[in-house]
């Protein structure tokens, strides 16, 4: 079966928060994300890093949408 990206609606308030250049760098990212899961071959940069089940991180540039301590945190609230 494919896998899905869902977005959280707090992903979503947070990307359209963003200007339009770093809107496409979060694109250009969920596209290579997309690729590493459907081939499992993780693009250079991208920094895949899975944390088991169904959650991943991964970059899309630096400040953008989120640190590491925010993955910590939502990762304890679920």
């Amino acid at each position: 079966m494919p896998r899905q990206l869902v977005a959280k609606a707090r992903f979503l308030r947070a990307y359209h928060q963003l200007s339009d250049a770093d809107q496409c760098l979060v694109d250009a990212a969920l596209r290579r994300f997309e690729h590493y899961l459907r081939t499992g071959d993780a693009p250079a940069g991208l920094g895949v890093k899975h944390f088991g089940g169904r959650t991943y991180e991964f970059r899309a540039g630096l400040a953008l949408l989120g640190t590491h301590d925010d993955v910590r945190r939502f990762l304890k609230s679920q």
